[in-house]
């Protein structure tokens, strides 16, 4: 007997576990459709969700020194281009990680929205 992980019995791809491990946005809903009781239930779904973004913020912060470390080696060994291309991935990484910091603390601090 196989294990059905999704309802069809197949086990999910590699690519798809490593995209539920590094993208939150999946989890959280849009508070910016909807009447207002659906804005703030939504809201609500936000904040009881927010415990798991700290964690998201310690993975895109390590993918970050991992791809910038990567630069660096690159970039001593003479390879300038593909360290542009480490320093730029560093970049956008960087950026998710504040993105998902600033998503926390706006969470933590406004308990109520609406």
């Amino acid at each position: 007997m196989g294990t059905q992980i999704n309802g069809h019995g197949a086990a999910p791809s590699f690519s798809y576990l490593l995209y539920r491990y590094l993208w939150p946005f999946q989890y959280f809903r849009d508070v910016t459709r909807g009447g207002r009781l659906e804005r703030q239930q939504a809201y609500r779904h936000n904040r009881a969700m927010r415990r798991y973004l700290p964690g998201f913020v310690a993975k895109w912060s390590f993918l970050t020194l991992l791809a910038m470390a990567a630069g660096s080696a690159l970039e001593h060994s003479g390879l300038a281009i593909p360290a542009a291309g480490s320093f730029i991935f560093a970049t956008w990484t960087l950026i998710v990680a504040l993105l998902l910091a600033v998503d926390w603390f706006w969470l933590e601090r406004f308990p109520e929205l609406y």
